[in-house]
């Protein structure tokens, strides 16, 4: 359960570090369903440095990665952060190369983009100088991020002395933050493994309804992005919900209604 004081910070600043969250044991498992879901996933197309992979874990390859948002530790805090019927958007795995420029996951303006949270873990130590997460503190809220928007090309400046703060982790540490944030990262290795866990707020009025439709069908276009044969979002193990999960029920019937089950 988060304090007062972190609700405060994380509406404020846009984000929140936590430390050790995942224990030895728990980051073995992370490590090999990682491993073995990537390689089988890119059997036609080996990673070799030269462009990101991404790809949701949410089969029965993968069961850590597909319970992980139920998991308390993670559903508990979007839920005190954005309500109760926060719903699920993806549990997934990245392999990132090189740096990452500065941008927003999600535009501030509720009439052209819906909102949440993002729970983002490396499975390698990460600092300034080898790939950590960079946020820009408040840059969730306008007017900083249009502010941002309009001016980040004409800064001039490299990643790394734009003013942020600097999300240095462990292998065990998460960083949540708003996904309206603007974040970037700087000196990462080729093969930079990094893995999340997104939450949306439910949309509360007709605007925010049809932006989330909107980002729904935008989402659906990902797996082609990244040269996935056959691993749709929303694998068919996960819909079927072996485990009866009254908050995956509610996910997956909210999901369907906002159109993010749909394929091309």
């Amino acid at each position: 359960m988060l304090s007062n004081q972190q609700i405060n910070q994380f509406h404020t600043f846009g984000f929140l570090v936590f430390r050790n969250v995942f224990n030895q044991d728990e980051l073995k498992k992370i490590n090999d369903e990682f491993e073995l879901a990537m390689d089988s996933a890119y059997n036609h197309d080996p990673f070799d440095g030269s462009r990101r992979h991404w790809l949701p874990m949410m089969s029965s390859e993968t069961p850590f990665f597909s319970n992980l948002p139920e998991d308390p530790r993670f559903c508990n805090v979007a839920e005190q952060l954005y309500g109760n019927d926060v719903y699920c958007i993806v549990s997934d795995a990245n392999r990132y190369v090189g740096n990452t420029g500065w941008h927003p996951d999600h535009n501030a303006d509720p009439k052209k983009d819906c909102f949440g949270v993002k729970f983002a873990y490396y499975l390698e130590q990460v600092n300034s100088e080898t790939g950590a997460l960079r946020i820009i503190p408040g840059s969730h809220k306008n007017p900083l991020h249009n502010d941002l928007h309009e001016n980040m090309s004409q800064f001039g400046l490299d990643i790394c002395n734009v003013p942020s703060y600097v999300c240095s982790s462990n292998p065990g540490d998460v960083v949540a933050f708003d996904l309206r944030c603007w974040h970037a990262s700087w000196g990462g290795m080729e093969d930079r493994r990094m893995c999340t866990i997104v939450y949306y707020s439910n949309p509360m009025t007709l605007e925010e309804e049809a932006a989330t439709r909107n980002r729904a069908k935008s989402s659906a276009n990902t797996p082609k992005q990244f040269n996935l044969l056959d691993n749709p979002i929303y694998h068919p193990d996960w819909i079927a919900n072996p485990s009866g999960s009254k908050k995956r029920e509610y996910w997956i019937n909210r999901l369907t209604e906002l159109g993010f089950c749909e394929t091309e």
